[in-house]
């Protein structure tokens, strides 16, 4: 059987893992930043905590065929990491992996919650970048936003989602604040910047590979222009969920 990469699997891996390798001796980013000459390149490698393979490293003929190239079943590593674990079965179990990982996405949410108390003007002002330069969309008569409930209960987010949400709305007053501040300075800053969010959310949702949480996944990603570091990542966060808070997406 060969193997598969659902893209919203690998997505949510990469989301929650914060792009980093899961071993705490490493932690590693795997997503090498482009430069003036070489393209973003990811160097991460998935691992199957249960193999895919009925001959490969903690094979277990059990285990349900359709959950082997899932989330669940994977975990991120760099790729000295990656081959440590394989070569080393007996070491690195099911369970020991299992446990790194949730460990390791532990960690990244521990970090981000960290950092979230920690994010200023500075760091909004990177999450705007990008987003405000697209155009107003049209907001079609008679429209209501719904409540951030509603619309996670609609779209089936998962809880690790709505915890998210639930982190980045931590800092809902300073987003409300820096918005109405640059507001001031530049008239019609934020209708463009809900404008471009509106716009990226529907470009995003247009592929079908992608589930509710990727989607979100994805989102976070562009509102925090891509950064790597955790208090970019925050700020992104934090503007990401006000915005979903306020705007028109996840409607359905």
């Amino acid at each position: 059987m060969s193997r598969k990469y659902p893209l919203a699997d690998v997505k949510i891996l990469y989301g929650l893992a914060a792009a980093r390798c899961a071993f705490p001796r490493c932690r590693k980013e795997v997503v090498l930043e482009g430069t003036t000459t070489d393209k973003t390149k990811q160097i991460g490698k998935i691992a199957h905590i249960v193999a895919h393979s009925e001959n490969g490293p903690r094979s277990d003929s059990s285990y349900p065929k359709d959950k082997l190239d899932t989330y669940d079943n994977w975990v991120l590593l760099c790729p000295t990491c990656h081959d440590i674990v394989d070569a080393h079965e007996n070491r690195y179990t099911v369970a020991s992996l299992r446990k790194l990982k949730i460990e390791h996405e532990s960690w990244v949410q521990d970090s981000l919650n960290e950092s979230m108390s920690q994010i200023s003007f500075a760091e909004l002002e990177v999450a705007v970048n990008g987003i405000s330069s697209q155009q107003a969309l049209t907001q079609p008569e008679g429209f209501s936003v719904i409540t951030p409930d509603a619309k996670i209960k609609k779209n089936q987010l998962s809880d690790t989602t709505r915890q998210m949400i639930a982190m980045g709305l931590m800092q809902a007053r300073q987003v409300k604040t820096y918005l109405e501040h640059v507001e001031q300075i530049d008239s019609g800053f934020i209708q463009r910047l809900v404008g471009g969010f509106q716009e990226k959310y529907r470009t995003i949702i247009q592929d079908k590979q992608l589930n509710s949480d990727a989607v979100f996944e994805e989102l976070l990603n562009f509102s925090s222009s891509k950064g790597d570091d955790f208090k970019t990542r925050a700020a992104g966060l934090a503007l990401l969920s006000h915005l979903f808070e306020t705007c028109e997406v996840f409607e359905k």
